[in-house]
């Protein structure tokens, strides 16, 4: 999965640290990252490759370190024309994993701050921490931590037949996916997952076990996956605007995926696989 960076680290203490020559600096526009060519492929530019002045090197944003290596944020406008742009989704196929990870969760790190400009209590402009990974209000003291909304995902087996269901939503064109959505006010989570289920799909479920989670910087949520089984009628009732299709497929009927990124499709390859 793309948290599985062995064997690299990822610390995410906050660090009030100066840039070093060999740390990489991330910078975005609209939904593209800048990213240059290596011969051993593409990598974030390093801080000794930017020519910035003092105030930009002191304007950058420390976000987290992998091993020994910190990666900054750069919010200023420098010159980056020797650099090349590429879109978010493609951190989807970067290799190694741990600069896929350090993109991705740059990004909703990025989101963040975007959205957290000013005070929504009484309007006055944020500031960062100086000792922690938040956004402070000078005025009334308010403070603003990065956003992390909590969601369930759900393999829903149909024991009788040994068939998973398998989902496609509008916007993630033809990938497998299964039953997932955010966790409401006052529920708990098996009571979110009984209800994205019946909601999604029309069904109900039994025998819940939780499988595991995974930090998924994509949409900024914290994904908790279980197991669950079908109770009663297989027949499926899509929730159109969320569902574009919904199927049973058998093992012999699921594609191998060898390299996961998501704990979704790493449930559905152990179902495959006949391990879960």
């Amino acid at each position: 999965m793309i948290e599985e960076i062995n064997p690299y680290h990822f610390y995410n203490q906050y660090e009030p640290r100066q840039p070093q020559p060999s740390d990489r600096i991330l910078m975005f526009r609209e939904e593209q990252v800048a990213m240059i060519r290596r011969p051993e492929g593409l990598d974030y530019p390093r801080f000794a490759e930017l020519s910035l002045t003092q105030a930009e090197a002191a304007a950058l944003i420390f976000l987290f370190r992998i091993n020994e290596e910190a990666y900054f944020l750069n919010e200023t406008s420098v010159d980056l024309s020797f650099l090349c742009w590429f879109p978010i989704a493609q951190f989807r196929e970067l290799k190694p994993n741990y600069l896929a990870m350090a993109g991705i969760t740059a990004v909703q790190l990025k989101r963040w701050r975007q959205t957290r400009r000013f005070c929504g209590i009484c309007g006055q402009a944020l500031c960062d921490s100086p000792r922690e990974r938040a956004r402070v209000c000078p005025q009334c003291g308010r403070v603003e931590y990065p956003q992390i909304s909590p969601c369930v995902i759900t393999a829903v087996i149909d024991r009788s037949q040994n068939k998973l269901l398998v989902v496609q939503g509008h916007s993630t064109g033809r990938r497998m996916a299964l039953v997932a959505g955010y966790v409401e006010i006052g529920e708990t989570l098996e009571q979110a997952v009984a209800r994205e289920v019946a909601e999604e799909v029309g069904l109900k479920v039994k025998n819940l076990r939780y499988y595991g989670s995974q930090p998924w910087a994509f949409s900024s949520t914290q994904m908790m996956a279980f197991v669950a089984d079908l109770d009663g009628s297989p027949k499926l009732t899509l929730q159109a605007e969320e569902i574009a299709a919904a199927r049973w497929m058998s093992t012999e009927e699921l594609p191998e995926n060898a390299d996961p990124l998501s704990i979704g499709h790493q449930m559905i390859e152990r179902f495959r696989q006949g391990r879960l």
